[in-house]
Order: structure tokens, then sequence, then C-alpha cells
């Protein structure tokens, strides 16, 4: 182990000189945007950066290698950290790629890559070599009480880490609440529910929902007005009664069994669009189709038999800027299938304008829900609740957050004790200017500590304004 360690300090200082695929006749590399080979005197060694699964505490890379000939090593590669701790602890926390240095057997004659596994999630492969030819495997475990930017899951997080992570799906869909699509009538449901039995696929189009009145359906003298209850001045909130911010969707995934699974919230817009988290559909190990996603409309509980609407999906747009793990550009514009008509309890929000301020003093009030884990313990809440919150400046957000998650389009808010949890993600945050409501942030970001939110520390989000002309000139109207 010490004479690891020393050639490791020995080849730190030498990277300077060394170039990618500077011999010639390499392997091909299946995936070069996690691989390339590095030589140094016609000496060859791997290099992968790969970011790190945010679900998991411990993430267990695999590679896989092709050797040409037939041989019985008592040495067959190895696998490390590139970069020193404290590096490799700071890229972990601002959601970095890990370096790690492959050593091969034959430095002067590098196998071919054959496969990259982390977490058991295969992110690359390529045939090996015909015979003869050598297997080579190669493993790392990393284990972190620091996981950037992670879903919530308890199952996972060691206890009394502080970690960064962010709202969307957060545990196993048999730990949800799941709902059949067929059943028309059926007694209270408690949570969780045993996953039902798979039936034929719903045509949501086309059932069969009671009619509220309707209702003025201009998009400029509609939005932003509650009509059937008027919501008074998540986690501790007041519950939402039906009809109170009638902008607010629940977004859902159809399983492989025909059940529908809520994953995260969302903000009707226009009569054809939702706006939602980029995180909620697409991260590293999840890319949810528009095929497979589900609108819930026009419901304050997540029972999808109660009076509401279902809308199937046609298009996801995400924001050109979008990167996971990040808050400044976690945007998704969502096109139902078919058009909402407004009514009590189906109104969009309002969009931000330049009629109201673009900066937003230290304290200044606004407005969360959502269907998110509570203080009970529960993953869901059956029903939806609000909560106030309050801004934080970006200078007092940056002492209390991961620096490099604090962007000039971010947008901070806490209340102790209260505020957005897993699978919040996607909702709105909302502004109340004379008893009209203007969406100014998507929530995307917080933190976790002991095994739930930690809500003594700022969340983040999107700030909407900074891509009103994003969504304006996208949404669908």
């Amino acid at each position: 182990m010490e004479m690891l360690l020393l050639l490791s300090s020995i080849f730190l200082p030498l990277l300077g000189l060394i170039s990618p695929n500077s011999a010639q006749n390499l392997p091909d590399i299946a995936c070069p945007q996690y691989f390339e080979y590095l030589s140094f005197n016609q000496q060859f060694i791997g290099h992968i950066s790969i970011r790190h699964d945010p679900q998991y505490e411990i993430n267990e890379l695999f590679v896989e290698f092709s050797q040409r000939g037939a041989y019985q090593w008592d040495f067959s590669g190895n696998i490390a950290l590139l970069d020193d701790q404290e590096t490799t602890k700071s890229r972990l926390r601002d959601g970095e790629p890990i370096n790690y240095r492959v050593d091969f057997p034959i430095p002067s004659f590098p196998p071919k890559l054959t496969q990259i596994r982390l977490n058991n999630m295969v992110l690359c492969s390529a045939s090996g070599y015909p015979r003869p030819k050598t297997a080579i495997t190669l493993m790392h475990s990393l284990r972190s009480t620091t996981v950037p930017l992670a879903f919530l899951d308890t199952r996972r997080v060691t206890p009394g880490a502080n970690q960064q992570w962010q709202f969307g799906p957060s545990v196993q869909p048999q730990e949800q609440t799941i709902y059949n699509i067929e059943e028309t009538q059926v007694p209270e449901l408690a949570t969780p529910r045993p996953t039902p039995v798979v039936r034929p696929q719903a045509n949501f189009s086309s059932r069969v929902e009671p009619r509220p009145e309707l209702i003025d359906q201009s998009l400029s003298t509609v939005c932003g007005r509650e009509r059937a209850v008027t919501t008074p001045l998540i986690f501790q909130g007041e519950q939402l009664q039906r009809g109170q911010l009638p902008w607010l969707v629940g977004l859902l995934e159809r399983a492989t069994d025909n059940a529908l699974i809520f994953f995260c919230g969302g903000s009707l817009i226009s009569s054809w669009t939702v706006l939602s988290a980029a995180h909620c559909f697409r991260f590293p190990g999840r890319d949810l189709p528009a095929s497979q996603t589900i609108v819930s409309l026009g419901r304050n509980t997540i029972d999808i038999v109660s009076d509401g609407e279902l809308r199937e999906v046609t298009q996801l747009l995400y924001h050109d800027e979008y990167i996971p793990f990040r808050a400044n550009a976690d945007m998704v514009l969502i096109r139902l299938a078919k058009q909402i008509t407004f009514n009590d309890f189906i109104v969009p929000i309002c969009l931000w304008n330049e009629n109201f301020p673009l900066q937003l003093p230290s304290g200044y009030k606004t407005y969360v829900a959502g269907w998110g884990a509570d203080e009970n313990g529960n993953v869901n809440t059956k029903f939806s609740k609000i909560t106030d919150t309050n801004i934080v400046t970006e200078s007092d957000c940056l002492r209390e957050m991961v620096r490099s998650l604090v962007q000039p389009n971010t947008i901070c808010a806490k209340r102790n004790g209260a505020g957005p949890c897993a699978s919040d993600g996607g909702g709105g945050l909302m502004l109340r200017e004379n008893n009209v409501w203007l969406l100014r942030g998507v929530i995307s970001l917080g933190t976790h500590k002991n095994n739930t939110c930690d809500l003594s520390r700022p969340s983040l989000y999107t700030d909407v304004a900074k891509h009103i002309a994003w969504v304006r000139q996208n949404m669908w109207e």
C-alpha cells in the first residue's frame, strides 16, 4: 500500500506532460465522454471522468477490459482516485465528475475498454477481442458522507450527514402511493397502497369528469386568480382545499404495470402548457419520456379518482442550458395532449412581467405548495399543502449554501421549519400581488440532514423571471 501511494504521488506531477491518445493504433473507445488513454514515454494509463449517481451513498464503479493474448498475471491492473482527497471531496460536493486513474498490466500495450458500470447501471459497452484474449475486471468503491444534490432516500443516507439533494422522485415505487388508472370508485386510500394488478391502459382524453362552471378563457384576464376558494394569508404547512391554487398540477409516471406513480409538481401557465423542473424527468440514470407522463389538474389530492382532469403529454421541451444538479436553468415545458378549458378549479398562474420588481429584497414573502414529504415521515401527503417562505439575498445565500450552486439565475428562500421537501420539485415559487398570483421560480434544490429535509437552510429555485423570454417564446398557448 505504501508503494502504491508513493507511485501515485510520483505520477501526479507528470500529468502536465501527458497527452491524450498520443500513440498510434490505440483501441477504439466506446465512450470517449467517460474514458480516454493517456501516455507518457509510450507507457499508457486510463483516465475515467464520471459524475456519481446522486441516489447512492456508496458509488461502486466496475470497469472491464479485453487484452489481446492469453495471460495469467499476478497484477491484473488497478483503479484508483486520480485527485487527492480534498479535491475529490470538493468535486463530490459540487456535483462535478470524479477522476480515476486506471493502471494496466502491460502499460505499453493497453487493453480495450469493454464496459463501464456505475452502481449496476451500464454506461457504455463494446465487444472484446477475439480469442486468444484475457478479460480484466477492476472495481472501485467510493463512500461519501456528502452526496451532491441527491434525491432524498432515507434508506441510503448516513444518519447525521448534511447533504445536498434535488427535489424529485424520492423512493422506490413500492413505497409511493400508487393508484390503478381504471378504477372509478374506491374507498379512501391509505399510504402506501400495494401495487395494483395489471389492467388495460386507460384513454385519459375520453374520461368523463364533472363539468365545473366555465369561466373567461382569456389568459390575461383569468391567470393567477382563485375563484372557488381564496387562499388566506409542505412542511408544517396548511392543507389546501380544492380550488385553491388551481394552477398547481401533479405529475404522474405511468409504470410498466399501467399504474400511475406521483413524482413531481408543476404549474399550469396556459391552456396547453405546464412548467416544471427538468430534473423531474432527466438526470443521470433517468430519462422519462413524454409518453409515460400524465398530468393531474384541478385536484388538491394525488388520488386520481377524485374530481379533476387528467391529460396525457405529447412533448417535453428542456431549457437548453439545463445541467443536472444545478438550479440555474432547471426548467421543462410540458405540452398537454388536449387543450384545457379553464373553470373554477383549473386556472393558469400569471407569469412574471416587467411591471413587477426583478430584484426581491431580503425577507420578501413568497409561497410554495405541493404534495412532498412532511414532518411526520410521509413520503407524500395525500392533500397538497402551502407554506410561506422568505427571500434570502444572494450574498446571504452564498454563506449558507455551496457557492457554486448559487448563481445569478437562481433564487434562495427559506423559513425555519417549513418549506419544500422531496417530490415537491417542479412546483412554483409564487408571489401574491394585489390578490393576483405570479410564478417567480421553480422548486429545484434543497439540503438534507438527519434523514429529512434541512429547512434551517435556504432552498434553491430557478428564477423564471430571468428566463421569461425563453418561457414566452416556447410555451404553447
